[in-house]
């Protein structure tokens, strides 16, 4: 016979029930939670004393020290792909459309792991090489026709002299330097010496004078320094980049240097322009033939009292004493674009002749960009191939995927700036137009490193940046055998 219950005791059934729903409650609520709380990959700390951490998804054992160049703190991903590049003398056109993937859908060799020969033959790298046809390098181009002035100071001239080099380094050009006396023990001295290393034919003129007037002085510094050969004068700013010196070559030739020709760009906003004028802005290079420098000298003590100031200075006095007038060149660019010029560098189209404001306005590494032409000539610079699982390559800038692509032959570019002075769509399409609207789904690795490695190769190292943390996307290009 069963026993009863004592009286006021709760049965073992009613107890077990009552277990029983608090456990389906705390589980049905945990996994409520999990649903809704942010996931992280699990984290480790690099090895080597570095504060570095890195996501347990990252299948390799990055470099601590490319690392830290790149400025990780937290690395949730990288990803190695090797290109090999067919040279080719060849026209190529600016875009080209690959038919194969490029980060997404390749397909698998056998799975990599450690290899002793190779260790970076590993879970981050992609093992099949993409072949990409590029342009041949042209031969080392004779500028000595062509005479520069720049007014600076000798620290910013010391700083601009990797980027001079990568368009005067041994092309026989010559670059005239006004410069404060501010020297310090030494320091002309050393800028001279780096100027030798790099090949850049430099000449150091000190001059006590505001930068303003030693801007213009720089006609009577270029119009005195004429040789027999000499048929161009050229006025920058020390943040003034010519990706190609042979194509600047190229598009000269098509000018009558005989003739007295003003040629320059007008600003990419029209703001900027109803504020300074119809002028040649300096950033994008103010080119003056011969005949026009020796026009200007002649009237050079009048115009130097006018309280004009820079490239006002030089195209007032052009326009008020000689007959000259602007022939504009929309291949230079001043770019005056505010924040985030992606969409320029992007844009698929022929590659400038100058570019500025690189690392004021907006900030984009020009001479790591340009660390490319090392190994295909300076046309490989922002060279674009779009691959067929969307991911777009503009050589030496990006890696980008487009949340809303632009249907085939679209020739528009993504208006990613911000408008300067009250500007709208309209005021950048004289210079930049077609234009379209700012992708804000669009998916970007940026360029933040490139090196020339011993054997030639080049590589290159694009960041998506990202507040949970980084994703690092590693191009190794060597030449085809």
């Amino acid at each position: 016979m069963l026993s009863q219950t004592r009286e006021g005791a709760i049965p073992a059934s009613w107890a077990w029930k009552k277990i029983m729903r608090f456990v389906m409650i705390f589980l049905a609520v945990a996994g409520f939670a999990a649903l809704l709380w942010p996931s992280h990959p699990a984290t480790t700390l690099i090895a080597g004393g570095s504060n570095i951490t890195v996501a347990s998804s990252v299948k390799c054992n990055p470099d601590v020290e490319i690392l830290e160049r790149l400025e990780i703190k937290k690395l949730l991903k990288y990803t190695r792909r090797e290109i090999v590049a067919q040279l080719t003398s060849d026209p190529l056109p600016v875009t080209q459309y690959i038919d194969e993937p490029f980060l997404e859908g390749v397909p698998q060799a056998p799975t990599p792991g450690p290899d002793e020969t190779n260790p970076e033959i590993d879970g981050c790298s992609i093992p099949i090489p993409v072949t990409l046809q590029v342009p041949r390098p042209p031969k080392q181009p004779d500028a000595s026709h062509i005479a520069f002035g720049v007014a600076t100071t000798v620290t910013r001239l010391n700083d601009s002299l990797d980027q001079f080099a990568h368009w005067a380094g041994y092309t026989r050009t010559r670059i005239f330097a006004s410069i404060e006396p501010e020297d310090e023990e030494g320091q002309m001295d050393s800028v001279r010496a780096k100027a030798d290393l790099l090949g850049i034919n430099l000449h150091i003129k000190v001059e006590e004078d505001n930068y303003l007037n030693r801007y213009f002085s720089l006609i009577t510094l270029l119009e005195e320094n004429m040789r027999d050969d000499t048929q161009w004068g050229c006025i920058i700013d020390d943040d003034t980049f010519f990706p190609s010196m042979p194509a600047l070559i190229d598009a000269l030739a098509e000018y009558d240097h005989t003739k007295s020709l003003y040629i320059g760009s007008v600003s990419e906003g029209i703001p900027q322009i109803a504020i300074f004028g119809m002028i040649a802005f300096g950033g994008a290079g103010v080119f003056l033939s011969r005949p026009l420098l020796a026009e200007l000298t002649a009237v050079y003590d009048i115009c130097e009292r006018m309280t004009f100031t820079g490239d006002r200075r030089i195209a007032n006095c052009i326009y008020q004493y000689t007959s000259t007038r602007l022939t504009v060149d929309h291949r230079l660019h001043q770019l005056d674009l505010m924040k985030d010029a992606s969409g320029f560098f992007e844009s698929g189209r022929e590659l400038p002749l100058s570019v500025h404001h690189w690392k004021s306005w907006f900030k984009a590494d020009i001479p790591k960009m340009s660390v490319i032409s090392e190994l295909c000539g300076p046309d490989c610079m922002l060279r674009q191939f779009k691959f067929n699982d969307e991911w777009i390559l503009t050589n030496g800038f990006s890696v980008i995927k487009y949340g809303y692509a632009p249907p085939p032959g679209d020739l528009s570019m993504e208006m990613t700036w911000e408008p300067h002075n009250g500007a709208n769509t309209e005021s950048y399409l004289h210079e930049l137009g077609p234009l379209r609207m700012k992708d804000e789904e669009k998916v970007s690795y940026l360029l933040a490193d490139s090196v020339v490695e011993p054997s030639g190769a080049v590589r290159q190292w694009y960041v998506k940046r990202d507040s949970k943390g980084d994703e690092v996307l590693e191009l190794s290009w060597r030449k085809q055998l």
